[in-house]
């Protein structure tokens, strides 16, 4: 990877593309990939959701037509536990502020004998320090105009699905009570001659 995906690169593309600087979508109430990045996020030691909230919040995405239905669109974290080493299929703006790059994925250095031979292979051919493969063994740079779930809601807001036109009500619903009343008031006195 030759861009370092941070702030700077971010706001190029998004210029270039002649989009907002960040994702209006970035909430958990708008984004069920957003959403789930940071809910797994704790498991990395972040802060978590409050549990009513996280609760609330997967029954919803659950339930939507944009939440992953294989585990390869997933959100996932794996590795020891406490300590993971991948994450896949993040938002990049989710990624941005826990590991400070925009990525969709990250993966870990194996070992610390992985470590040294990529810091010094990084050091000879001279890439600079805040370059995620100082930290990273493998960094996907990710814009979230690239992002999937971007593309469909960005397209639900350009053009709403509408339901069909309802059928007009028939005239006399709009007169109903007024009839009901007319009947019981005419039957009270056809009664009331009868019984007079």
């Amino acid at each position: 990877m030759s861009n370092v995906p941070d702030k700077e690169w971010y706001a190029k593309v998004s210029c270039d593309r002649g989009v907002a600087l960040r994702c209006p979508f970035a909430t958990v109430e708008a984004c069920p990939r957003f959403y789930q990045s940071l809910s797994l996020l704790e498991e990395a030691g972040a802060t978590r959701i409050s549990k009513a909230d996280d609760e609330c919040l997967l029954k919803r995405w659950k339930a939507s037509d944009l939440w992953p239905r294989t585990a390869e669109q997933a959100t996932a974290i794996a590795g020891e536990p406490g300590s993971p080493s991948i994450f896949s299929n993040f938002c990049p703006e989710v990624t941005f502020e826990r590991f400070g790059y925009f990525a969709t994925s990250l993966i870990r250095y194996a070992d610390a004998i992985d470590t040294d031979a990529a810091h010094a292979r990084l050091a000879k051919e001279g890439f600079p320090t805040g370059h995620p493969n100082w930290f990273w063994s493998s960094c996907s740079d990710q814009h979230f105009t690239d992002c999937t779930i971007y593309s469909v809601l960005a397209n639900r807001v350009a053009y709403p699905v509408t339901e069909a036109p309802s059928k007009p009500e028939p005239w006399w619903r709009k007169y109903l009570a007024e009839i009901v009343v007319a009947i019981v008031v005419a039957i009270v006195g056809v009664f009331a001659k009868i019984l007079g």
